[in-house]
């Protein structure tokens, strides 16, 4: 794919086609297909003259500048958009894609790639569903959105919340089948609660001692991690959907007996399941995977004491498509910083 843009992408629609020719014209740049005028007018949605005039050559305003495939796993995508800044997002080898919300990530989880350099700036609710076409366009059966890319969804929420309203309506992807991953925050879970869209959420845990969450988590907000999880429990009630509480195992770090332990006293009761990702290698890093005894282990204690808990162990982690492996400036070859 050439890396020039060209036209205004998703963004130029609302201004060019209204009602439900505007749907229309979604729902075919959200398939992944290219969208004309003959595009339209095959689906009973004959633009005007002046449409036509406003969708003269339109494309993405978005570019793919480089694929790197997994084995069939996944593939990643690097991601340019108009200003020349750049995401990652990842076709996911069982009909989903991950994409990013920003560019960069001001939370700066110590364990995780995508905030190493910190934060460039927000994306629009274009740029967002622009990933999702990219991604249809080598898999168009994909119907799961998970917002889990560089960035922390809760600090852009109104282009997500955008986005994931455009997807509810014209793309195919019932809010229940979008993953919001965040750090949490009680704001931010009142904010989804009174959403027109209430998307799934996956509530970035990784430690149930607030010391540790702190020392891992340097920047995500102090609220004490038992008010977090009020809060998300607040919402897997209003939704009838059970949070996902997600753990990135590291050796010797969370992966202990006293982390079981102080995990099961805090989810005790609560509306959700542990989702437990050994974690994968970031060469500048300073942690390391525990060995998969362990993780089973870790996990098998946690069923032993009631909890549902699952292991993920990553597709991609060969092509740097995994859990906390997405940079911001791969294909310009550049430093992080």
């Amino acid at each position: 794919m050439s890396e020039e843009t060209t036209g205004s992408g998703l963004a130029l629609l609302p201004g060019a086609l209204s009602g439900r020719k505007l749907g229309i014209a979604r729902r075919i740049v959200l398939s992944g297909q290219r969208l004309t005028v003959e595009a339209l007018a095959a689906k009973g949605a004959q633009p005007t003259a002046d449409e036509r005039e406003r969708l003269h050559a339109f494309d993405l305003a978005t570019t793919v500048v480089e694929r790197v495939d997994a084995g069939g796993e996944a593939s990643r995508l690097v991601v340019r958009l108009a200003d020349g800044e750049q995401v990652e997002s990842v076709v996911l080898g069982d009909g989903g894609v991950c994409v990013s919300s920003q560019v960069g990530c001001a939370v700066g989880c110590r364990f995780c790639a995508s905030g190493i350099g910190g934060l460039r700036r927000q994306l629009s609710a274009a740029e967002i569903l622009e990933q999702v076409a990219h991604a249809r366009a080598i898999d168009p059966a994909i119907k799961r959105v998970v917002y889990m890319g560089i960035g922390e969804p809760t600090h852009n929420l109104d282009a997500v919340l955008d986005a994931a309203q455009v997807l509810a309506d014209d793309g195919g992807v019932h809010e229940r089948s979008q993953t919001l991953s965040t750090v949490g925050s009680t704001r931010a879970f009142r904010r989804l609660t009174d959403s027109s869209v209430r998307p799934s959420v996956a509530l970035s845990l990784h430690a149930a001692d607030d010391a540790l969450r702190r020392d891992l988590l340097p920047r995500a907000g102090h609220e004490p991690v038992a008010d977090l999880v009020a809060a998300a429990d607040a919402y897997a009630d209003a939704t009838g959907r059970e949070i996902q509480y997600a753990w990135a195992l590291l050796d010797g770090v969370n992966d202990r007996d006293e982390d079981v332990e102080d995990l099961v006293a805090l989810l005790r009761g609560r509306r959700g399941y542990v989702n437990v990702i050994p974690w994968n290698r970031v060469p500048e890093l300073p942690f390391a995977t525990p060995h998969r005894e362990r993780a089973i282990a870790f996990v098998q204690a946690l069923r032993d004491q009631g909890l549902f808990a699952t292991i993920r162990w990553s597709a991609g982690v060969e092509a740097e498509a995994a859990c906390g492996q997405l940079r911001r400036t791969r294909a310009l070859g550049g430093s992080q910083g």
